[in-house]
């Protein structure tokens, strides 16, 4: 289940997540105003993301264990 937009309620079977050793992990975020302002002002002071490196989409596991080693500075990109 990905975003709460349409609703908190989930319908499926407790069996079927307990025999498949389900893992939930919440994850929050901000509001689309925030992130719409925090845009502004990185466009207004030209502040530039981090990109530690790039990898082609054909080098996943290679960007996979770069990011896993935890040696990355910045975000790790995967290039399509």
């Amino acid at each position: 289940m990905i975003g709460i937009l349409s609703g908190s309620g989930l319908a499926t079977s407790l069996g079927h997540i307990i025999t498949c050793q389900v893992r939930l992990q919440g994850v929050t975020i901000g509001h689309r105003d925030g992130f719409e302002a925090m845009l502004r002002a990185m466009g207004q002071y030209k502040v530039e993301p981090v990109a530690d490196r790039i990898f082609g989409f054909e080098e996943l596991k290679e960007a996979m264990a770069h990011l896993k080693s935890g040696a990355q500075f910045g975000k790790v990109c995967l290039a399509h």
